[in-house]
């Protein structure tokens, strides 16, 4: 479709990585507990602990967030944007965050519980009961659609999906877009 794309999900496990901007302040608030031999993040034990207790996600979550909505910020800016004078920007939790305003356009993508308990269970190499726990940390699907400026809904073949996705940034490219010369 020519739009950059950039995945928040993606960008907060790079500035985990030993080395990068978030990795100590992890460390430091978690110990070294959540460490692999290789000095790597154990995003599985590091998952568990936040699952259960409240306090703690938010102590990461305010150690993270900000850098991640830096990193976003700066791909966003520094992007090649050849084909297309926007960048679609995947965060899974724009309203959790409060983070629904620095967006012109919001598409929410919403699915069956039941595939969703499957998608964080495959991802996340979890069990379903975990996958639960992970989904129930989110708003719901229904609070999200009330604040979505356009909504697509994936219960269909992949094949379908693209299509789904592509007519809806056919209409969003009418209303918002312009193409670059």
């Amino acid at each position: 479709m020519g739009l950059v794309t950039l995945d928040c999900d993606k960008i907060a496990r790079q500035v985990v990585e030993p080395g990068q901007r978030a990795y100590a302040g992890v460390i430091a608030c978690f110990g070294p507990g959540v460490l692999r031999k290789d000095k790597t993040l154990d995003r599985a034990k590091l998952r568990n602990i936040v699952i259960n207790k409240p306090d703690l996600r938010k102590q990461l979550e305010s150690l993270i967030h900000p850098i991640i909505l830096e990193e976003m910020v700066l791909q966003m800016e520094t992007a090649d944007y050849d084909r297309e004078a926007a960048c679609a920007v995947e965060v899974p939790l724009l309203f959790e965050l409060g983070m629904g305003k620095k967006f012109d356009v919001i598409v929410t993508v919403v699915a069956e519980k039941s595939e969703l308990l499957g998608r964080i269970s495959r991802r996340d190499k979890v069990s379903m009961e975990s996958a639960g726990k992970i989904l129930d940390l989110q708003m719901t699907q229904d609070e999200k659609i009330k604040q979505a400026d356009y909504v697509i809904i994936n219960k269909g073949t992949p094949v379908e999906l693209f299509e789904s996705v592509e007519n809806c940034y056919i209409k969003i490219k009418k209303e918002f877009l312009t193409i670059n010369p």
